[in-house]
Parts: structure tokens; sequence; C-alpha cells
């Protein structure tokens, strides 16, 4: 990344500002249908649970299948093991600006397994990333 970031600004890495958590297994036959818990795969919705895995907004990442595709819940929801997903974000930006900016980054295209389409998350990590520096107000 270019030393040239405009004032104010830091150049970062994705791991340094993002635990890329992985999915939790959840076969077809063991999700409910009962509830409002959107279960998520690589490459989307894939079905519908009464049980959440995370918390609140959710950025789902496809790790195998339809891998570097990037969705977003503003509800709790359950990421399957095709996925990683993030549910904690740097203060003072929404996690649908992160959700933006991982798309643009196309991270599909990291990819480097040969058989099976998948990315990994040391390969991302490295990833930089230039954000401006927040000050809060105490500053």
């Amino acid at each position: 990344m270019s030393n040239e970031l405009p004032k104010g600004w830091v150049s970062t890495t994705l791991g340094e500002l993002f635990d890329f958590k992985y999915g939790k297994g959840l076969p077809q036959e063991k999700r409910n249908g009962k509830g409002s818990v959107r279960v998520y795969g690589s490459n989307g919705v894939v079905g519908i649970h009464d049980k959440a895995v995370t918390k609140g907004p959710t950025i789902i990442i496809g790790r195998k299948g339809s891998v570097g595709e990037v969705h977003i819940s503003s509800d709790p929801c359950w990421p399957i093991d095709t996925t990683y997903f993030i549910d904690q974000f740097p203060s003072g930006v929404p996690p649908e600006y992160w959700a933006l900016y991982l798309k643009s980054l196309r991270l599909g295209q990291q990819e480097k397994s040969s058989a099976i389409p998948g990315i990994s998350r040391s390969d991302v990590y490295e990833t930089e990333v230039p954000i401006p520096r927040f000050q809060s107000s105490a500053e």
C-alpha cells in the first residue's frame, strides 16, 4: 500500500481489525424451519432455525463453495460451516460499511485451493486496509 495516505489516515490489516470466526455446522435435516433466525451458507440464506449463533449484526463471508461472497444480517443469525463470520466491529464504523468494503475486495479472487474452492483466513488477514484515525470527542 502506498505511504501517501490522506492526513489523519492509517494503514492496518483486516487481521488487526477483525476476527473471522468459523461458522457452525447445522445440517439441513437439523434446521427446524421454526422461528425467525436465518441460516446462512456461503451463497446466502439457506434455511430458518429457532436458535442463533450470533447476537446482532453479522457479516457472513463464503469460505467454501461461493468463495468470497459477502452477506450481512442485521439480526442474530446462524452462519454454517461453509462460512466465516464477523460479529464484532471497530467502533465508529457501521457493519454495513464493512460489508460493502469487503465486497469491494473481491475476496474470492484470493482463493488458492485447487480441487475445492476456498479462502484462507490467514491470507485474508494480511490484506491492507486504509482507514481514517478515529478520535473520541475527548481528544
